[in-house]
């Protein structure tokens, strides 16, 4: 029926997303690699302090391509024919691209801490209590989970998540869709290791349930971002222009979710 647009949580701002493929190996940052053009390459390793590269080769690529994934490992994916040469050029030009996101995945893993759950941005102190009936209620900065005396944690405590997300999900969309003049189709969860949101051709919108975690100015503008393609295909300047209109600070929610977003797309208790 059409394109979909898919909201993604992370490399923005940067070398492009390249598809992956091929065979791969590991090496370090500085390490320019032997045999390139072979089917296997071969890391040189020269500086250990240096964040670990994974490159891998793919005979569709005609460039070399770049890409810091959510847990902040540096992938590079080389064409067939690709030199040493070249892969030192363009490790060069953008190294201090790659050095600024691993940093940046760096930090903002550094900030979770063990025992805590977050929810709306806000970091909660985890409580599970053992043998005890009930649901899970979070008094302040306290989240209790009730619990069997040999239930897993996660499995209950991403329930209460999902029933957060999908009923606040809801209330935003219904709140900035009648602003925009809009009528979406339902609104489903979904978990996406490298996605926030989708909209659909027919209306349909779709939300990472991990997106409950982070503050509510950034679900907002997730919101807006995949309500604003039900009026403009693409991210053209209308379409940027149509989410200005709703959230005029939107580039500093975005940058947030770029930023600090990722690791709530992988964490769990």
């Amino acid at each position: 029926m059409g394109a979909w647009f898919a909201l993604r949580g992370g490399g923005h701002g940067g070398p492009p997303h390249q598809k992956r493929g091929g065979a791969a190996v590991s090496g370090r940052l500085s390490g320019p690699i032997r045999n390139v053009g072979a089917r296997r390459a071969v890391p040189q390793n020269t500086n250990m302090n240096e964040p670990t590269i994974e490159y891998r080769l793919s005979h569709r690529r005609k460039s070399i391509g770049l890409m810091v994934t959510t847990q902040g490992k540096v992938v590079v994916t080389l064409p067939r024919g690709a030199t040493q040469e070249s892969l030192a050029r363009a490790l060069e030009k953008h190294r201090a691209w790659i050095e600024r996101r691993v940093a940046e995945r760096q930090a903002a893993w550094g900030q979770l801490q063990e025992g805590e759950a977050y929810f709306l941005g806000q970091p909660l102190r985890l409580t599970p209590v053992r043998g005890a009936p009930g649901a899970v209620s979070r008094n302040g900065n306290d989240l209790r989970v009730p619990l069997t005396d040999d239930a897993d944690l996660w499995p209950r405590l991403q329930a209460w998540y999902r029933e957060q997300a999908f009923r606040l999900f809801q209330e935003r969309v219904s709140h900035f869709a009648a602003h925009m003049g809009l009528k979406p189709g339902p609104v489903a969860l979904k978990e996406w290791k490298r996605r926030w949101g989708e909209c659909h051709p027919d209306g349909a919108l779709k939300f990472n349930w991990r997106l409950i975690m982070c503050p509510l100015a950034v679900i907002d503008y997730v919101v807006v971002h995949e309500l604003a393609h039900l009026l403009v295909l693409g991210h053209n300047p209308r379409f940027w222009g149509q989410v200005a209109k709703v959230l005029p600070d939107y580039a500093a929610r975005r940058r947030w979710l770029n930023r600090e977003g990722a690791p709530f797309l992988l964490w769990r208790a």
